[in-house]
């Protein structure tokens, strides 16, 4: 509970300048949207998303563009960061917000075309990305997508040092980003939990979701995707 509120803490805090330096942050920032957007084409006729952990709508305003009329559901635990997100779909009535835990919410059964997130899922305790895994299942009509553009763990020690040194040395030595800012980047992820891929596809098919299957990675920055 404590590690929840320390998370949600953090989010408020950049909630202003969260969009810009999400680029930055990013080594691979169009590929990793990109595809994620990309893949959501395999789906024939898409009326309903729901954005899990969707902070400011970065994620979403990208699928709003693909996807114009459809229904777009954004949860997210931040106040701040849903505010944001708000403000940049103001006056849009397909576009809804939903303040909540996106680990325990209840989610409405067979309603979404797909299910998108990015960069949130992380957070969970890994009791918690099992129970979302399921809920995720349930959540989609049948022929729907999950897609998840997220960081993963290391499968050894020693690619995971590759992968965080990697990404410390872009934050680092990126001009954009002030000392102030990389600082805060580093602090935030120590509160990540993050998972190897493997073991979050194996989680994708208990949960009941097919052809779990990595379809971008950059390091530990990856898109992976299964459906109902």
């Amino acid at each position: 509970m404590e590690t929840l509120q320390e998370i949600q803490n953090q989010f408020n805090a950049v909630s202003e300048k969260y969009d810009k330096q999400r680029r930055f942050l990013i080594p691979c920032f169009d590929d990793f949207y990109g595809t994620a957007l990309t893949l959501s084409n395999e789906i024939k006729n898409v009326k309903n998303i729901l954005d899990i952990g969707a902070g400011t709508g970065l994620m979403s305003a990208f699928f709003h563009e693909e996807y114009p009329e459809a229904k777009i559901t954004l949860v997210d635990i931040s106040s701040a960061m849903l505010k944001k997100a708000e403000e940049r779909f103001d006056g849009n009535g397909n576009i809804s917000f939903l303040n909540a835990d996106f680990a325990t919410v209840d989610l409405s059964e067979n309603h979404y075309d797909l299910v998108i997130s990015g960069l949130a899922i992380h957070h969970l305790p890994n009791d918690l990305k099992k129970q979302l895994f399921s809920k995720i299942e349930k959540a989609l009509k049948p022929g729907g997508w999950f897609i998840n553009a997220d960081q993963v763990l290391g499968e050894t020690d020693l690619i995971e040092k590759v992968y965080t040194d990697n990404w410390k040395n872009h934050v680092q030595q990126n001009e954009n980003l002030t000392e102030e800012e990389k600082q805060s980047a580093f602090e935030r992820i120590k509160v990540d939990i993050m998972v190897p891929l493997k073991a979050q596809l194996e989680w994708l098919q208990m949960a009941g979701l097919k052809n779990a299957n990595c379809y971008y990675q950059y390091y530990n920055f990856v898109v992976f995707a299964a459906n109902k």
